[in-house]
């Protein structure tokens, strides 16, 4: 017996999905700065620099960063099951997905530029573009 997940549940989903990513990046991203400011100190790479500094923050403050994202993708996640038929909703709601996966593929990137982890890469690999891409499939 295959298991089935209604497809409003399954929106619902996403937002627990999106949230352990941004635990993740809370979690890792205070330790990570300060293991990783050797690579930036030591190199001429403005991009390495520039990545690094995004994510050269306490944990604090990043967390309150993810609040405002959060907020936005609730909202829109609240919007799309109340207005599932909606034709402008469903593209808003594409459009958020495909945010979300680029949002992923920038990790990935980021990953790849410093060759070393970057805080939130394991979840947006291994669960939310998954997910996201099982949305997609739902969806379309």
């Amino acid at each position: 017996m295959m298991f089935s997940l209604e497809i409003h549940n399954a929106i619902w989903l996403f937002l627990v999905i999106f949230m352990l990513h941004d635990f993740e990046e809370i979690i890792s991203v205070e330790s990570w700065s300060k293991k990783t400011s050797n690579l930036v100190e030591s190199n001429d790479s403005r991009l390495k620099k520039l990545i690094w500094s995004f994510w050269n923050i306490n944990s604090h403050s990043f967390a309150k960063r993810d609040v405002v994202i959060f907020l936005v993708a609730s909202t829109i996640v609240f919007i799309k099951v109340q207005f599932i038929e909606s034709e402008w909703v469903a593209i808003l709601f594409m459009i958020f997905l495909c945010f979300v996966l680029l949002h992923n593929l920038v990790h990935i990137i980021q990953t790849l530029i410093l060759k070393t982890y970057t805080p939130g890469l394991y979840t947006a690999i291994g669960l939310v573009t998954p997910y996201t891409i099982y949305l997609f499939y739902r969806l379309v």
